[in-house]
C-alpha cells in the first residue's frame, strides 16, 4: 500500500503575523484540546490500516500549545506512524520540550520558516525581530541532534535571496532547506502582486539547482511545486523536487478536523470528526492531477501532457477564481522557457 502524509494544523493561534500567512483567524475558536486531537488521530488511523503515515505538526505555531510533546508522545501508539515533523516560525525553543520531542523514536525534523538570509528581508516578511530570534533559536534546535530544515516562501520579495540562504543554512548547522511558492490566501492576499510570474519562478527554479550544485534543464524543472536542498552533505542527491501530491494519498487536516486537499486549497472534503476517514479518502482522490486534468478548462494546462503535472490547481483557483484554469506560473504559458 503507498505511504500517506499529511500536515495538521493543530491551532490557528499564532505569535507572528506573516505577510504572506493563509491565515485570517489567529484565535483559539477551532482548537480541539489534547483529548479531542487524540480523538481526531484515531479517527484517521481507522481508515489508514496497511499503511504508513507521515505527518506535519503545524499551526499557526504549534509550540504554543503546552500539550505538544504529548500529542507527539501519543502518535507513537500507532503501528502505522512512520514519522512525525514539526514545522514552526522558531520564535519559541524550550530546551525541556525540545529534548522530550527529539527523544521520540518516530520523531524526524524540526522545520523553521524563514524568508531570507538577512534581517531586513526576513523581517519585512515575517515581523520585526523574527530573523534575530530564529538564529538566536536555531542552535537550541540543532543541538537536539535531530536535523534542522528552514522553510522559504518563494515571492518577488525574496527570490534574489535563494543563494544566501543555503549558505546560511549551511553556517549555521541545518540539514537542508524547502523552496516553496507563495499563494495568495488570509492574510497573504495583500502579497498578490508578489507572486513570481512564470519566467520568474522558472529563473528561480533554476537558482534553486544552481545553487544546489545541479545543472539541471529547466524544461525538467517546471512540473515540481517546491524543491528541497540537501546542505548537510548526508543526501545521495543535493537537490529533490516535489511533484503535486494532491490526491487520496495526502491531505491537510485543520484545527477544527476539516479536511483540505491542500492548505493552500481550503475546499472542504469532510470532517474526521463527523464520518469514517475512508469517505473523505475518496472525495480527496478526485484531486489528483491525473483526476482532474480531463476537467481543466486552460488552454495550456488543458493540453498539456507533462506526465505526473496538472498545474498548481491552489494558484490557479488563489488568483483567477477558478479551479480549473491555467496555472499562472507555468512556464509552458510562455516561450521564454
Amino acid at each position: 500500500m503507498p505511504d500517506f502524509g499529511f500536515q495538521w494544523h493543530v491551532t490557528d493561534r499564532c505569535d507572528g503575523r506573516c505577510a504572506h500567512c493563509y491565515q485570517s483567524d489567529f484565535t483559539g475558536a477551532r482548537e480541539l484540546g489534547l483529548d479531542g486531537l487524540l480523538g481526531a488521530a484515531a479517527r484517521v488511523f481507522a481508515g489508514l490500516t496497511g499503511h504508513r503515515v507521515s505527518i506535519n505538526v503545524t499551526g499557526g505555531e504549534p509550540f504554543l500549545l503546552p500539550y505538544l510533546p504529548d500529542l507527539l508522545r501519543a502518535l507513537h501508539g500507532y503501528a502505522a506512524l512512520d514519522e512525525v515533523n514539526v514545522i514552526t516560525n522558531g520564535l519559541r525553543a524550550d530546551p525541556a520540550a525540545l529534548t522530550e520531542i527529539a527523544a521520540l523514536p518516530a520523531f524526524g525534523c524540526f522545520k523553521i520558516s524563514i524568508e531570507g538570509a538577512d534581517r531586513a528581508t526576513d523581517d519585512a516578511l515575517r515581523g520585526a525581530g523574527h530573523f534575530d530570534a530564529v538564529l538566536e533559536n536555531l542552535p537550541r534546535f540543532v543541538a537536539t541532534g535531530r536535523p534542522v530544515v528552514l522553510m522559504l516562501t518563494l515571492s518577488g520579495r525574496n527570490a534574489s535571496a535563494i543563494a544566501d540562504t543555503l549558505a546560511l543554512a549551511r553556517d549555521r548547522g541545518a540539514a537542508g532547506v524547502i523552496f516553496e511558492r507563495l499563494v495568495p490566501l488570509g492574510r497573504g492576499v495583500g502579497m498578490r502582486g508578489d507572486v513570481l510570474g512564470p519566467v520568474e519562478w522558472g529563473a528561480a527554479a533554476v537558482a534553486i539547482a544552481a545553487a544546489a550544485g545541479v545543472d539541471a534543464d529547466p524544461e525538467e524543472l517546471l512540473p515540481f511545486r517546491a524543491f528541497w536542498v540537501d546542505t548537510a552533505g548526508d543526501a545521495e542527491e543535493p537537490l529533490s523536487g516535489a511533484l503535486c501530491n494532491l490526491g487520496r494519498d495526502s491531505m491537510c487536516l485543520m484545527p477544527d478536523g476539516t479536511v483540505y486537499p491542500c492548505r493552500r486549497l481550503p475546499i472542504a472534503a469532510g470532517n474526521v470528526l463527523e464520518e469514517p476517514f475512508a469517505a473523505i479518502r475518496e472525495r480527496l482522490a478526485a484531486y489528483a492531477p491525473d483526476a482532474i486534468r480531463p476537467r481543466l478548462s486552460g488552454p495550456a494546462c488543458g493540453s498539456c501532457r507533462v506526465p505526473g503535472c496538472a498545474g498548481c490547481r491552489a494558484l490557479a483557483r488563489a488568483l483567477t477564481g477558478d479551479l480549473f484554469a491555467d496555472d499562472p506560473q507555468c512556464g509552458h504559458r510562455t516561450p521564454q522557457l
